[in-house]
């Protein structure tokens, strides 16, 4: 009788010792996640900081960072994913979007979204489709913002114009830069500067034509019609008139900072970035406005997103999933260090995160006004589709003959338009 009893006590501490390593070997193990993502040392921080933050409240899930500056960004992780090594969660431009999703990169979220009941409605509308194929959501929307035009204050002052109004026209835009342009030299002042090495610098004042460059169907170029024909070449005649400056002068956006900060560029493109940038430029005050409005067409500014989804072969989509609902879900830690770090405005419409992100000591005071006006009225997405970017590499440089060269804008287009149908064509 001890015997066996001795025995059921000794099964008994076997089997809650093996409970316990179990257990203990449960909570121990770690997994691991990678992150990429794209950034400069400005913007590195403040990822650092949400991974330290999950971290603390993950133990379990190690997460390891992937950084790379944008220019190369997407062609390493394409590399990436190409070789197997693909990031268990992704960061990816709108521009690349679509081409990521013709790879089969992303995993459809929609039952992670559902199950967790992930307020979608919490994201301004205008974020979503840029994290949306066919229907179904691949991401979470990340730095969903308007690309602003910002206003030097110091130079309306000087020259006594009137700073841009709400619903301001292109007519309104055109004449208050030609009162402002003058001088010569390196004292020379421009109304508008851009880089123009993208279409979505240009875009809004095809908007405000009634031009586009595709049809509602995104499936016709219609670069080639008579309203944006028209824009582009009075565009090219404001830089001839040096009222816009030239273009091919301002490499980057680095070089419009410059001539802005010295006064010397009354009105320029700012994405959040770009004004995060611009406020760290001591004595510069500066203030943001919607793009020039058509003859009822009130909404021509782009409001641009990014996506950040989770790879379709990770193996550890649960874990994967916990970090991008701590990094993008509305109201989330991140939204929230995201805000307080003033990395992007408010992807969410949630009110406290614009008490996080707005410095009243700092320009531009109108940002959640304007905001929220864009986002309501004045804003549009871009019509982005597969061979965007390839799109863009064999057009930009087209209507580079346009800005510099005198060549009109319908010459410079006829010249390419069979190319850039042909990449529509074989990315359908």
């Amino acid at each position: 009788m001890f015997v066996k009893r001795l025995n059921v006590v000794f099964c008994i501490v076997l089997l809650v010792s093996l409970s316990f390593l179990l257990a203990t070997a449960g909570a121990q193990e770690r997994v691991k996640i990678k992150y990429a993502f794209w950034g400069n040392p400005m913007s590195i921080g403040i990822e650092e900081e949400i991974i330290k933050q999950f971290q603390k409240t993950y133990p379990n899930i190690e997460i390891e960072p992937i950084a790379a500056p944008h220019a190369e960004y997407h062609t390493k992780l394409l590399t990436m994913i190409a070789g197997g090594l693909a990031p268990d969660v992704m960061r990816i431009n709108s521009y690349y979007f679509a081409d990521f999703m013709d790879a089969n990169a992303l995993m459809n979220l929609d039952p992670l979204i559902e199950r967790d009941n992930i307020d979608l409605s919490l994201y301004y509308e205008m974020g979503l489709p840029e994290s949306m194929y066919e229907g179904k959501m691949y991401g979470l929307p990340w730095g969903t913002a308007p690309l602003y035009l910002a206003y030097n204050i110091k130079m309306f002052k000087d020259t006594g114009i009137d700073v841009p109004r709400v619903g301001w026209t292109w007519e309104d835009f055109v004449e208050t830069a030609r009162s402002i342009a003058g001088g010569s030299g390196i004292e020379r002042k421009y109304g508008y500067g851009a880089p123009f090495t993208n279409i979505a610098y240009f875009l809004p004042f095809i908007w405000a034509a009634g031009g586009d460059i595709f049809d509602q169907t995104k499936s016709k170029f219609t670069l080639d019609q008579p309203q944006a024909v028209k824009r582009l070449d009075e565009i090219a005649s404001l830089i001839r008139e040096g009222v816009f400056a030239n273009p091919l002068e301002l490499p980057t956006e680095e070089a419009v900072t410059r001539l802005f900060a010295q006064n010397l560029i009354a009105i320029r493109r700012a994405s959040a970035a770009e004004i995060l940038g611009m406020q760290n430029i001591e004595g510069l005050d500066f203030e943001v406005i919607h793009c020039p409005t058509g003859e009822d067409i009130p909404n021509t500014t782009v409001v641009k997103s990014n996506t950040v989804g989770i790879s379709v072969s990770t193996k550890h989509p649960e874990e994967a999933w916990e970090f991008l609902k701590f990094l993008r879900a509305p109201g989330g830690p991140g939204d929230r260090l995201y805000a307080k770090a003033k990395r992007i405005p408010p992807t969410s419409k949630i009110p406290e995160l614009w008490d996080l992100y707005l410095d009243p000591t700092k320009p531009p005071r109108k940002i959640k006004e304007i905001t929220q006006l864009i986002s309501s009225t004045y804003g549009r997405t871009l019509p982005l589709r597969k061979g965007w970017l390839e799109i863009e590499g064999v057009l930009i440089p087209a209507l580079q003959k346009t800005w510099s060269a005198g060549i009109e804008a319908k010459t410079a287009i006829t010249e390419v338009k069979a190319e850039i149908e042909e990449i529509m064509k074989s990315k359908n």
